[in-house]
């Protein structure tokens, strides 16, 4: 679904694409097909990895089955999203 474009090799820098506490967003698939938007905020970054702290799922805030809180996201996955998930990208 997500993440099946070729992969790059190069990726910008995250210290360039992204800011500390930048929000940030990105679209989740389930297991029955059901998209999910999550949106969070930039708490660390690194060269290769970044981590997040998602506060909302589908437009509410800390929602109580949310299902994920604390990501720790590689560069390429940041770019090019997963299978089931979208890259991440800034909310603006």
């Amino acid at each position: 679904m997500f993440g099946h474009k070729k992969k790059k090799t190069k990726y910008p820098s995250l210290y360039d694409a992204f800011n500390l506490g930048d929000r940030v967003k990105r679209v989740m698939v389930d297991g029955v097909g059901n998209h999910r938007e999550y949106k969070g905020i930039v708490l660390a970054i690194e060269e290769k990895s970044m981590e997040i702290y998602w506060d909302t799922k589908d437009g509410e805030y800390r929602p109580g089955e949310i299902d994920l809180a604390f990501t720790n996201c590689a560069v390429d996955e940041i770019f090019d999203g997963k299978e089931h998930s979208s890259p991440i990208k800034r909310d603006d």
